[in-house]
């Protein structure tokens, strides 16, 4: 029952972004973060880990969500493309608080659907899925 709640919860916050995101919203000239150009209306979604490091989640004017992240001495990866089709920020869910290391990304996609990723606790993420019906 937790995990239906969470999952209604995420999708509702998903699908408000995308009331809240004119879909044709448009990349700002001068709008970058660690070099990366971004659509400014999305702004930069920041996840602090349990070790203190950072990961970064954009989405870039070719609609694609990139990421980046800090290591242990602070220093920045370089820009990865994650891919996707995004029209709306990225949200960042944690489905369990005591798992920390594991969390989702979300997006409203192209088809105007709610898409995400999840990352596990060693760092690799799944493809893009589209939100399951909560039904």
């Amino acid at each position: 029952m937790k995990k239906l709640r969470a999952a209604v919860v995420t999708i509702a916050a998903v699908a408000g972004l995308a009331m809240a995101v004119p879909p044709t919203a448009q990349a700002a000239s001068g709008c970058t973060s660690g070099g990366k150009a971004y659509i400014c209306e999305f702004g930069v979604t920041t996840k602090k880990l349990p070790n203190g490091t950072k990961q970064v989640f954009l989405v870039a004017p070719d609609r694609a969500v990139w990421t980046r992240w800090t290591d242990s001495d602070g220093d920045w990866s370089h820009w990865l493309s994650m891919g996707g089709v995004a029209m709306s920020a990225v949200v960042i869910t944690v489905p369990q608080a005591s798992l920390p290391w594991q969390f989702a990304i979300h997006v409203i996609g192209g088809d105007g659907v709610g898409w995400f990723r999840e990352r596990d606790a060693n760092g690799n993420w799944s493809e893009w899925a589209r939100n399951r019906d909560p039904q």
